[in-house]
């Protein structure tokens, strides 16, 4: 409920960010056509502090991560029609919990009401959570092994933040939830996952420098910012490769694509990736400007946008793409089944 906009960092802030910002790194000698074009856009990116972001949506201090999670949890299943004793497995991302060690599943499964029977298990891969968990639903759907699945994911970046970090101002506070089930005519058509981890700092929360259990402050920073570089050097490349993987698994081409969701991390993102794989034709849609970086919720928000300004149609192709901290990344083929109001 709470908006912050970009005035609620001082001046003498954003010109001490703007004066300390190291230069970036140099492209190396092989770069490719998609690894320019990335540079430039980070390039863009550094000149504003704000990361292209505007506005962003924060909890008060009386709210967590379960009170967004089951009203995003409650609208999914009301819109979705299913009787909640029909759900057979939750599936959540919530990677600010109130404390550790504990499955945040039972939590949100008791406020929801599901049926004991309904597993409830905290499915982890950062902000590739959501693609993680709809290809595993998929699975159990088809399998017959779980008549609807529940998925959720939150972000709660505000309770890490130094508001003196410069990553400060790109992130928001945000929850999303899907039902995934039987689609008769519609559904998923490909999985394309892979897994990297040569970066897994990049993101973190931790003591600086430390881990999370070290004596200090507990904040979400950039714990490898060459290792950063790297990652996102790459993304345009990676992003057409798994697009690519997945198109050729789903039997279409670039141009049967009709929506383009990608995951909102970066102000560039969206565009680079979307030319990078062929996909210029396709709808998009960006919301990181309006609710900054909500991590795993950012998909299903762009799922949730299309469809709510018509973007998107039964029995048009979708891909996602998209990928998290570790690392994950990959890409979904979808054909999209009968809006829901």
């Amino acid at each position: 409920p709470e908006l912050r906009g970009n005035d609620r960092w001082p001046a003498a802030t954003v010109a001490r960010w703007r004066a300390a910002r190291p230069p970036l790194p140099p492209l190396p000698a092989d770069a490719t056509p998609a690894m320019q074009r990335v540079m430039a856009a980070l390039t863009a990116q550094g000149a504003d502090p704000f990361h292209g972001v505007t506005t962003r949506h924060v909890l008060p201090a009386g709210m967590t991560a379960l009170d967004m999670e089951r009203a995003a949890a409650e609208q999914a299943i009301a819109r979705a029609g299913v009787d909640r004793a029909a759900i057979d497995l939750l599936l959540t991302h919530s990677p600010v919990p109130e404390v550790l060690l504990s499955n945040p599943g039972p939590p949100l499964h008791r406020a929801l009401g599901l049926a004991p029977a309904c597993l409830a298990l905290q499915l982890d891969a950062s902000s590739y959570s959501f693609l993680a968990q709809l290809a595993l639903a998929e699975q159990l759907v088809a399998a017959g092994r779980a008549r609807h699945v529940l998925l959720v994911q939150s972000a709660v970046s505000s309770r890490l933040l130094d508001p003196d970090d410069p990553v400060s101002p790109l992130l928001g506070d945000g929850a999303a939830a899907a039902v995934v089930g039987p689609t008769p005519g519609a559904g998923v058509r490909a999985a394309v996952h892979r897994t990297d981890g040569r970066f897994p700092r990049t993101l973190i929360a931790s003591t600086r420098g430390g881990r999370w259990y070290d004596r200090g402050d507990l904040v979400l920073h950039n714990g490898d910012p060459r290792g950063a570089f790297q990652v996102f050097l790459e993304t345009a490349d990676l992003a057409a490769e798994v697009v690519g993987a997945a198109l050729a698994a789903a039997g279409a081409r670039a141009q049967d694509v009709r929506l383009f969701g990608v995951h909102q991390g970066t102000p560039w993102l969206r565009q680079v990736t979307q030319e990078a794989t062929g996909l210029a034709g396709a709808r998009t849609v960006d919301t990181l400007a309006a609710t900054g970086y909500l991590f795993a919720a950012s998909i299903p928000l762009v799922l949730e946008t299309a469809q709510r300004r018509g973007l998107v149609a039964r029995g048009e192709l979708v891909v996602l793409h998209g990928g998290g901290v570790g690392a994950t990344y990959g890409a979904i083929a979808l054909d999209w089944g009968d809006p829901i109001a």
